[in-house]
């Protein structure tokens, strides 16, 4: 896979989990408010902000280690 697949897949991977997080966003943040009380001064789309980059921070950083430790050439792991 080269650097456009790769690319091309953290799009995807970042696309899908930002749509899964919209259409689930009423019910995880009322769990998540639940376990952290202290949101709940927070605006709803602030809340909302963090997950998001909570979750496609984790996603991505995933991907790349994933996409680093897979590669075969000069710097790649055999």
């Amino acid at each position: 896979m080269g650097r456009s697949g790769a690319v091309f897949g953290v799009w995807i991977a970042g696309f899908l989990l930002g749509f899964i997080a919209y259409l689930a966003y009423p019910a995880l943040s009322k769990i998540i408010v639940a376990f952290v009380p202290f949101l709940l001064g927070l605006d709803t789309q602030i809340v909302g902000a963090m997950m998001a980059g909570i979750a496609s921070s984790i996603v991505t950083l995933i991907v790349v280690m994933l996409w680093a430790y897979s590669g075969s050439g000069k710097y790649g792991h055999s």
